[in-house]
């Protein structure tokens, strides 16, 4: 019994975080985006405003014309492998995937 429970347990913690669900395909679903603060479900803080930008934690700059809206207010992005130093996902002919605020108006 406490083996199935145990098994349960595991499954429950490598599940899908389904608070994010709207990120697109092309950007690996929920795989390898998350969003970014200093929350507990972030892996990296939020970027640096910049002219013409923003600048990442790890020096990536990306133009604001090479964003997309966020969904839910706040900073996301997606990373390669899901990793937190692999490169920003960048499907080709679409804008890479770094999700940033944007007025609804």
């Amino acid at each position: 019994m406490l083996r199935i429970a145990a098994r349960a347990l595991q499954a429950c913690a490598c599940a899908p975080a389904w608070a994010h669900s709207w990120y697109p395909y092309d950007c690996c679903s929920d795989r390898d985006c998350w969003p970014m603060s200093l929350d507990s479900d972030a892996r990296e803080p939020d970027p640096e405003s910049v002219p013409g930008g923003y600048r990442l934690r790890d020096g990536t700059f990306v133009a604001e014309a090479e964003t997309r809206p966020s969904r839910d207010g706040r900073f996301h992005i997606c990373r390669e492998g899901g990793r937190a130093n692999g490169g920003v996902i960048a499907p080709i002919d679409k804008p890479v995937c770094r999700f940033v605020p944007k007025p609804t108006f």
